[in-house]
């Protein structure tokens, strides 16, 4: 994703990325007003075999979802019978999803058809009549239409969601989620840029008990963190639209190769923005502990243990071997300004993948503390030791509006909810188990092991590999191995690491013997 007015062939970059690379050209932060966007909602997304519905009152157009496949809906039963399989490419039955059981037969893939009185649009979501006209798409007044506009997407895509769970609603206080923008074309002829939902996560706890060393647990089940799991879910489905045999599917991928460079790039004009309704955890929250001779690089690494938030360097390494350390998502966001967010095994595939921008719901923290924790606490030393295509970006942050209650309730404290684009259903996680509830509407198998776990991600790289036909990237023993064969990306993630232990912030916590398992 580029950070220039302009892009590296030229092209105009969509006006929001541009204008927000303005504000940090000139170090100048727009006012934080807040204002209700009167925004219809953005039709409800049914990829894997969910029925069509009706346009959404006061929509004169409707898009067809042109970026996912349609497959059998998964079987919504809290168990099925079965064991898992040994290790070969089919998936074993506790990883069952409803995405990858047609991944051979691309010819049953069907994309829903245009009806009358549909636009250009790509996608469900926002459309050309909510977006401000083209002559006022700048400055100030544009980046409070943007982050109202991300705040209600994300709202309105949420309570969608749990109609079918009503009770678990109040999970919304701790929600986070990740918004594509992308340059379209209007019915008129006009560019304008669309934005949709494809990733969305909650939860407000780790696990506290002991390490999982089969890769079927989520240990980490912060909003953020969660939310950028399901984008990965989200990017390994995009992918397999990418390596498709039929050319229609692989037109509708938000990827591109180029002819010169082994790795895909989204395409031109597309952008990533987060929502977040809180705060993230850690040293963005924690103002106090910087030191005013040291300035933001002093800031200490923090990461969550036995239920607290402590200094990493607190830990003591038979904690760090055996019970779940999980680093907090202020140290996270910064390391994501570098390493991007596609992780180890997505960098096999994929060029880095960074945050544009990111609204903050919570207003007790203003958006400019927050900007100068995630973005200058590494220092700008980096830069010139990171491998291309690997850069230090920065995240452009803004007060926006809380779309959900102040807390959870007692009994959602401890739940997670998860999905992606096309997903039909969501997924609730027990934070304290790190696995699916039995009455969670998907469940991988009796296993209740979570479709973002580590060995679901594991499954989808491999599939990723036979559909690119990269045959090598089956040979791995381990996924460690896997993850460690990313070269460029663990080069990266090894500058920032070193980066933090020189200044003094402590050293970040890798779980390495968790990554140990095999398929």
């Amino acid at each position: 994703m580029a950070i220039h007015g302009t892009g590296g062939e030229g092209k105009r970059l969509p006006r929001m990325a541009a204008s927000l690379m303005m504000h940090f050209a000139s170090e100048r932060e727009p006012t934080f007003g807040v204002h209700k966007a009167s925004l219809k909602p953005p039709l409800p997304v049914h990829g894997f075999g969910d029925p069509p519905c009706a346009p959404a009152e006061g929509c004169s157009s409707r898009s067809p979802d042109l970026l996912l496949p349609q497959a059998p809906s998964e079987n919504p039963s809290t168990s099925r019978p079965g064991t898992p399989v040994t290790p070969t490419l089919e998936p074993p039955a506790l990883m069952q999803d409803e995405d990858i059981d047609q991944l051979d037969c691309p010819s049953l893939w069907s994309l829903a058809s245009t009806s009358e009185g549909e636009s250009t649009l790509l996608g469900q979501g926002d459309t050309a009549e909510s977006s401000p006209k083209r002559g006022t798409r700048t400055g100030v007044r544009f980046t409070d239409w943007h982050k109202d506009r991300v705040a209600a997407l994300c709202s309105e895509r949420f309570d969608k969601l749990l109609r079918e769970c009503p009770e678990y609603h109040s999970t919304k206080s701790c929600v986070a989620a990740f918004i594509l923008e992308r340059e379209v074309t209007d019915t008129g002829g006009q560019c304008c840029e669309h934005y949709e939902v494809v990733a969305l996560g909650t939860g407000q706890n780790c696990c506290s008990g002991w390490l999982c060393f089969t890769g079927s647990v989520v240990h980490d089940c912060h909003g953020i963190v969660i939310a950028r799991r399901a984008l990965k879910r989200y990017l390994y489905k995009q992918l397999m639209l990418f390596y498709s045999s039929e050319p229609e599917l692989c037109k509708r991928s938000i990827f591109q190769s180029t002819p010169t460079e082994k790795l895909l790039q989204v395409k031109p004009q597309i952008y990533l923005h987060l929502y977040t309704s809180q705060t993230p955890k850690g040293a963005a929250q924690c103002i106090l502990m910087r030191s005013q001779s040291s300035g933001y690089p002093s800031l200490k690494l923090q990461c969550h243990a036995k239920g607290s938030l402590i200094p990493a360097a607190f830990l003591r390494p038979s904690v760090w071997g055996a019970r779940i350390c999980c680093m907090s998502d202020s140290a996270k966001l910064t390391r994501w300004t570098v390493t991007g967010l596609q992780g180890a095994l997505l960098s096999h595939f994929i060029k880095p993948l960074y945050i544009t921008s990111a609204i903050l719901g919570d207003i007790s923290h203003h958006a400019e503390n927050v900007s100068n924790i995630i973005n200058k606490r590494l220092g700008t030393d980096v830069k010139d030791l990171l491998p291309p295509p690997y850069q230090q970006t920065n995240i452009f942050f803004q007060n926006g509006e809380n779309v959900g209650p102040a807390v959870s309730s007692d009994h959602c404290r401890d739940f997670s909810v998860n999905w992606c684009l096309g997903d039909s259903s969501i997924e609730i996680l027990d934070s304290t188990t790190g696995y699916a509830i039995s009455c969670s509407p998907f469940v991988s198998g009796p296993g209740f092991s979570s479709r973002l776990c580590k060995r679901a991600q594991y499954f989808s790289f491999r599939k990723v590999a036979v559909l690119s036909g990269q045959q090598d990237l089956l040979s791995f023993a381990t996924y460690r191995k896997a993850k460690m064969a990313a070269h460029l990306y663990q080069n990266a993630k090894t500058v920032v690491n070193q980066q933090f232990m020189a200044n003094n912030a402590g050293p970040w916590n890798s779980k390495n013997l968790v990554d140990c398992f095999s398929r």
